[in-house]
């Protein structure tokens, strides 16, 4: 996701890969007007309705500029610095990343994904 102003909680376009092992997402934050804060998660797809599930808990909530990691894998090392979040689980078939809002401020940032195969 490009670096763009943004006033809601905002998903990246839904990812297929059948062969990742492990996924590290980064949200580069440059704007933050409010006090809310934004956090990422992690959401697989049901092949059936095509609903999406959230996977992760998205880890502490962030209201700083600054550049953030979040990773998803198995046996993942806990979370440190900058990385907020780090989850063991297998990365789904179709998955996405959503950026969550936490309160009505528009907030301007990018989101970029890392994937292991």
């Amino acid at each position: 996701m490009p670096s763009l102003a943004r006033a809601g909680s905002t998903a990246s376009s839904i990812q297929t890969d059948q062969s990742a092992s492990a996924l590290r997402l980064f949200l580069d934050i440059t704007a933050v007007p409010g006090t809310g804060g934004l956090y990422v998660v992690l959401r697989g797809y049901d092949r059936i309705s095509g609903n999406a599930v959230e996977l992760t808990q998205g880890g502490d909530v962030v209201n700083q500029i600054g550049t953030y990691a979040y990773e998803v894998g198995l046996c993942p090392d806990p979370p440190f610095g900058n990385l907020r979040d780090a989850a063991s689980r297998s990365i789904p078939y179709q998955w996405d990343a959503q950026v969550k809002h936490l309160d009505g401020s528009t907030y301007t940032y990018s989101l970029s994904a890392e994937i292991v195969l």
